[in-house]
């Protein structure tokens, strides 16, 4: 035998250690079943010796080497008769394990610590090798062997766990010739040792119960031998936190441990395992109390109790973890969610300097796992957070998103229940606190909870958006925003307020700006908004049971009639063709103006009107001739169809709200096809207005604009649908509210207002100098006072000061929002634009679009705005590529040419890298539009080049790059020898030949891709001309 192996079990390494300890096992057992000899009888004491020292050693791994090889040693020595041959009963191995393992008396405080730590180990491998178990002769020495483990726990309770634990561990591995009287002898020995009314007693009492019933546990520790019965429950809490009486044989550790005992997941194992043996200690001849009750007794009134100490209510936050793990049912987990539990979770959120917070930190995060891991769970734990012991402002008073987080992990039927919840809220929203002072209130903000957790859900990206749930919540916005419930059965506990009905109305149209653009609508293929007006009709048919709750007067109510028939009509259309978009999107429209009519929104109505008036022109538009479309402008409408639906739209688009802003985007989308010259020359318009007090007054008339600072005001900026103009770092990835900075020359205007301030001070300081300097007088010194009318003269001159400089700064502030609410529209204007760009690259329209882009990013001093106008040139031009350019007729040949002409002039005016890249881009396009078609046209488009060549180099003043001229050269080369072709083939080969242009080519599109870099040039018209003249001056000179 080699006696080298027992050097390797020390080693810290885990492989190294079981690799030796298993040859050394090998080796043994081989010796063990080989002849006697001397050597080998040597060989076989010096095992025992070797191995029952080395588990007392502190070196490194020794402990756990050694006792791996010493269980197998005993094992094999127990069997085949081995242990007669070799003359080693089972009683001298105990023996050399207690002597090896027995303390000297010279042995330090760790020397000590290793020997009882030793002992454990040796006494572990008795029970771990099953040779006290084999048959009668051997169970006789279980008394002694036991009687040793409960002395070490009962001499070091620091210990008593892992005591109690061996005992546990062996008892499923019982043979069953000896396990009725080792299950005898266990339950004595617990007696006699009194450690039954332990939690580590409890453990092994509890294991006997499983494996053994046939044997029937002591009476006199416990009422009927079982600690779960109801009656039981009080001493077993005490017992389990470790805070028994004396006299009642409980047993208190030494120290405090942060793990949680065996104990713990023996009576999980009662209540929830599926172990046959488990169920049947769970409904034996003394069943065992309800969860229900175990949890209140044992962990709320007892672990989380207020005079519970911390470690104590660590030890309970443990057991939570581990019952969430186990629960099953979800009225096993609402249970857990106990008056004291939540009261501690909520008070250690709430301040992360508690002692507790990290691990009510982890509780908060297992139930956000739990109910993305289990979908069940979601609306069980959202139900005990917000109701019964827990609050509805759990996320705020915890500074989590624990439920919002909750909300978002539930599947379809999760959050249907959720809803059904948030709706009793609704109803009853002071059912968990009827003593209030004020009712009405509470029930106000009680109800506005419980709308925005279902506008956050809505608004959620992660939730699934099912019509099952969210219909649902259409209707109770809507029922509860129009309606008075008069129905006793359905009536609410607390009628709802005239504050909660407006809240409600706005909560439904933050709920539809979300869901306008969610293809999945209602059944019959519904729109959202659409079905929000069909439950208004369907509610005011029940008159017995729902009150309209808005006065509407007889001029209302005939324009919503004509609406309403107007909506029918397009719902029969609709029936037969789904998926038209017009149709869709004029029930878009219909639906939210009735919405809005119905909110009061003063110019509603007028919308509705003109909505009615264009409708049937609009749809039939494309389907007639032009010698139908030009007899309809002579015979009717003073406008055309077009440009009063894109009125319409930008009417839309001037008021600050995101539903409004994403309806318009939603139908002009649609209706790209059918906007004519005369719409697109309104967007126009728009985009040509100053930036200030002038270009508001030509857009807005005064009245709107008091009307509108009226409108739309909500104290909560959750169910706001509002735009506002802000710093762009406040946004949020959820928020229907779109943030625009404000404009790039703030600093200037700061600067212009530092310098009126000073004139003002100083004006202000020769005012006081006048007024207080008294007329030379021999009576006149400088400590005099002033008279009355000095006085008086003083105050007036001093209120008309401050009113002129109250004056100036209110014209200021006027003048920063005129210019705020100017690039807000224009950028609306630039997003509807560029939808059109994309959707329709073809119309012949399309080229009317670069050039107003091009002139606004020369003319606007905001850099953001600059950057879309940009953006809308190069998204055309990209689009183009892919989709052919715009198809125009041989009439509007000129009118390119023109434009063309155009894009020239305002490249010639210079400005940043990427404008003058746009505008090589914007030409580039306007010269394919033109040959393609009429290919004999590329001599004047060459001439238009040639022309401007000529002014660049007789003028170098010019703002133009070496590359627009390379760009043009690089496409004419893609097309040489290919003009004459069909349009289809010319249009694909154009495309193909747009990536392979020369080098400057490829780095004009390294510009355009690129984001829009700070202007090279002191003067953004003329700079780049001035550098070159400074260089040609240099030149010149040398």
């Amino acid at each position: 035998m080699s006696l080298s192996l027992y050097k390797p079990l020390g080693d810290n390494d885990e492989v190294t250690r079981l690799a030796a300890a298993k040859q050394l096992s090998s080796e043994l057992a081989t010796l063990l079943a080989g002849e006697r000899t001397e050597q080998s009888k040597s060989d076989v004491d010096y095992a025992l010796k070797r191995l029952t020292k080395g588990i007392a050693s502190g070196r490194d791994s020794a402990r756990p080497g050694f006792a791996v090889v010493l269980t197998e040693f005993l094992a094999s020595l127990q069997a085949d008769g081995n242990a007669e041959k070799w003359g080693i009963s089972l009683d001298d191995a105990v023996a050399a394990v207690v002597k090896n393992t027995a303390i000297p008396g010279h042995a330090s405080g760790q020397e000590e610590r290793d020997y009882w730590l030793g002992r454990l180990f040796g006494l572990q491998s008795v029970f771990q090798s099953n040779v006290l178990f084999i048959n009668d002769d051997t169970i006789a020495e279980y008394p002694a062997v036991l009687d040793l483990l409960f002395e070490l726990a009962r001499k070091k309770p620091w210990l008593m766990e892992s005591s109690a634990w061996t005992v546990a561990a062996s008892i499923p591995r019982w043979p069953e010739v000896v396990k009725t009287k080792a299950a005898e002898i266990t339950y004595a020995k617990l007696v006699e040792s009194g450690l039954a009314k332990t939690g580590e007693g409890v453990g092994i009492l509890l294991a006997l119960q499983a494996n053994i019933p046939v044997v029937a546990p002591p009476k006199d520790v416990w009422s009927k031998g079982s600690p779960l019965l109801t009656g039981n429950l009080v001493t077993l809490a005490r017992v389990l936190k470790e805070s028994g009486a004396k006299e009642e044989g409980a047993k208190t550790k030494g120290s405090w441990n942060p793990k949680l005992g065996f104990v713990w997941e023996s009576l999980l194992n009662v209540y929830f395992s599926d172990d046959e043996v488990w169920k049947a200690v769970k409904e034996g001849k003394h069943p065992v109390a309800p969860w229900s009750e175990f949890w209140r007794v044992v962990v709320d009134e007892s672990l989380f109790s207020g005079s519970s100490s911390e470690e104590r209510k660590f030890w309970g936050f443990l057991f939570f973890f581990k019952s969430l793990d186990r629960v099953n049912a979800p009225e096993d987990l609402s249970i857990m969610f106990s008056k004291n539990l939540m009261r501690c979770m909520i008070n250690q959120l709430a301040d992360a300097e508690r002692y507790l917070n990290k691990a009510a930190a982890k509780a908060s995060r297992t139930l956000i796992a739990k109910a993305e891991a289990s979908a069940w769970m979601a609306p069980v734990i959202f139900k005990q957070l917000v109701s019964n012991n827990g609050t509805p402002n759990f996320d705020n008073l915890t500074k989590t998103k624990t439920v919002d987080k909750v909300i978002c992990s539930a599947d379809e039927p999760g959050l249907v229940q959720i809803v059904g919840e948030l709706q009793n809220v609704m109803l009853n929203p002071l059912a968990s606190s009827p003593d209030v002072e004020d009712p009405t209130k509470a029930a106000e903000v009680r109800r506005q909870w419980a709308a925005d957790q279902l506008l956050s859900a809505i608004r959620s990206g992660k939730t699934v958006k099912a019509e099952s749930w969210l219909k649902k919540v259409i209707e109770l916005f809507t029922t509860f925003g129009y309606f008075e419930v008069v129905d006793k059965k359905r009536k609410p506990a607390i009628p709802v307020s005239t504050t909660s009905q407006g809240m409600f109305r706005a909560r439904l149209m933050s709920c539809l700006t979300h869901l306008i653009s969610l293809k999945e609508g209602g059944g019959n293929n519904d729109s959202w908004p659409f079905m929000a007006i069909r439950t208004i009709a369907g509610l005011t048919e029940k008159k017995n049971s729902y009150k309209f709750a808005i006065e509407l007067d007889d001029a209302i109510s005939e324009a919503l009639d004509k609406a309403n028939k107007s909506v029918a009509k397009l719902r029969k259309k609709r029936a037969t063709n789904p998926d038209d978009a017009q149709l869709l999107s004029f029930e878009l429209l219909y639906s939210l103006i009735i919405l809005q009519v119905y909110n009061g929104e003063s110019d509603a109505l007028s919308v509705l009107e003109d909505l009615q008036s264009i409708q049937e022109k609009i749809l039939k538009s494309e389907k007639k001739s032009k010698k139908s479309k030009a007899a309809d402008e002579d015979e009717g409408m003073g406008m055309d169809p077009s440009e009063v639906l894109v009125d319409i739209l930008l009417s839309f688009l001037s008021k600050p709200s995101m539903l409004l802003k994403r309806l318009a985007q939603t139908v002009f989308t649609s209706f790209c096809g059918s906007i004519t010259r005369a719409g697109l020359e309104r967007c126009f318009e728009v985009l040509e207005t100053k930036e200030g007090l002038d270009g508001q007054a030509s857009l807005f008339d005064n009245e709107d604009d008091e009307e509108e600072v009226g409108e739309d005001e909500d104290e909560d900026g959750l169910d706001s649908d509002v735009e506002m103009i802000s710093n762009p770092d406040d946004e949020e990835e959820d928020s229907d509210i779109e943030i625009l900075s404000a404009s790039e020359d703030e600093n200037d205007s700061d600067a212009e207002a530092a310098d009126r301030n000073e004139e003002e001070a100083r004006k202000l300081e020769a005012a006081l100098q006048t007024v207080l300097s008294a007329p030379a007088g021999e009576d006149s010194d400088s400590d005099a006072d002033l008279d009355d009318d000095a006085m008086l003269e003083l105050d007036e001159k001093i209120s008309q000061i401050f009113a002129k400089r109250k004056q100036a700064a209110n014209k200021k502030s006027q003048k920063k929002e005129a210019k705020e609410l100017i690039v807000n529209f224009k950028t609306k204007i630039l997003e509807l634009l560029e939808i059109f760009a994309k959707t329709a690259p073809e119309s012949p329209l399309a080229l009317e679009v670069l050039l107003p882009c091009l002139v606004l990013a020369r003319s606007t001093r905001d850099q953001k705005l600059q950057d879309r106008a940009l953006a809308v040139v190069r998204t055309f031009a990209h689009h183009s590529k892919r989709e052919g350019v715009p198809k125009i007729l041989t009439e509007d040949l000129d009118r390119a040419h023109e434009l063309l002409a155009f894009v020239h002039e305002e490249m010639a005016k210079g400005g940043t890298k990427a404008r003058r890249a746009a505008c090589s881009s914007a030409s580039i396009l306007v010269c394919r539009t033109i040959v393609a078609s009429d290919p004999a046209r590329f001599g004047a488009t060459a001439a238009a080049y040639s022309a401007t060549m000529v002014r660049w180099v007789q003028d170098p003043r010019l703002g133009i790059d070496n590359s627009f001229f390379s760009d043009f050269v690089g496409w004419a080369g893609s097309v040489r020898g290919k003009l004459g072709k069909e349009e289809e083939e010319v249009k694909e080969e154009v495309v193909v030949a747009v990536g392979k242009g020369k080098k400057e080519k490829r780095k004009r599109e390294e510009v355009e891709e690129a984001v829009v870099e700070e202007e090279t040039k002191a003067n953004g018209n003329n700079g780049g001309g001035k550098k070159k003249r400074r260089k040609g001056k240099k030149g010149g000179k040398s």
